[in-house]
């Protein structure tokens, strides 16, 4: 058995599955409230128990990129990189956002991927859909609720004024209720179960890359945890 384990701790709400060639296995997700060190080997150990794989049956590691919070970031990629080493085994590293807008792959809305980054920002790109494949089709962006409005305008009055545009992840009722009282109907937002980050949709794309033989260098690799560049309350970008 060859199975790709993901672990996603960019967040307070952290992940972790097991995929291979037939999908997933196995996924679990939960609320760690910053106790991530404590309890994340603990639940991959649950985890490969639950489908009774053993450790030498996980043959490759997927894990969060970033953005994300410093110690989530860190913590899940000092797990993922020591199972590397020890294991000798690939890693395959995937963009946070990725992650998000994966979910929403196969509808044809264009993508806004939100992730909350503390104190009231938000890290956010856009993605389009094409047969079922994500692309990113913007710089990162860092802004708090109403910078995120500006920067979401510019590029919607670019297109159709009947265009319509999809919201997801980190989208609590305070900024669903903006979103639409600004777009009205133009802005779709996600339900809270589809916004919520599922290490399977991170395996997926892990997974792909781990197939086509794109994986990191473990030593080199290092978690993004913000943009480089953000104006508050209104327009930033993150240029990489």
């Amino acid at each position: 058995m060859t199975m790709l384990l993901a672990i996603d701790t960019a967040t307070r709400l952290a992940s972790i599955a097991l995929y291979d060639a037939l999908g997933v296995h196995a996924e679990m997700t939960w609320r760690s409230h910053e106790n991530h060190t404590v309890e994340l080997m603990t639940q991959i150990l649950r985890l490969l128990e639950l489908v009774r794989a053993s450790k030498e049956d996980v043959q490759a590691v997927g894990v969060a990129l970033g953005p994300g919070s410093f110690t989530g970031l860190r913590v899940g990629m000092s797990i993922a990189k020591g199972l590397a080493y020890a294991r000798s085994m690939p890693i395959v590293a995937i963009p946070t956002h990725d992650a998000i807008a994966q979910a929403h792959a196969h509808q044809s809305l264009p993508i806004w991927a939100i992730l909350a980054v503390g104190r009231g920002r938000y890290s956010v790109a856009r993605y389009v859909t094409k047969r079922g494949t994500i692309q990113r089709a913007s710089p990162y962006a860092l802004v708090d609720a109403a910078g995120l409005i500006t920067h979401v305008k510019s590029a919607l009055e670019a297109e159709s004024k009947t265009t319509r545009a999809l919201f997801c992840g980190d989208v609590d009722h305070t900024l669903a209720r903006a979103l639409s009282e600004h777009w009205g109907a133009r802005a779709v937002i996600g339900s809270p179960a589809l916004n919520a980050r599922r290490a399977a949709f991170l395996a997926e794309l892990a997974w792909a890359r781990y197939q086509r033989g794109e994986t990191d260098d473990p030593q080199a690799l290092a978690p993004v945890y913000l943009p480089h560049e953000s104006v508050e309350g209104s327009r930033a970008a993150a240029k990489q």
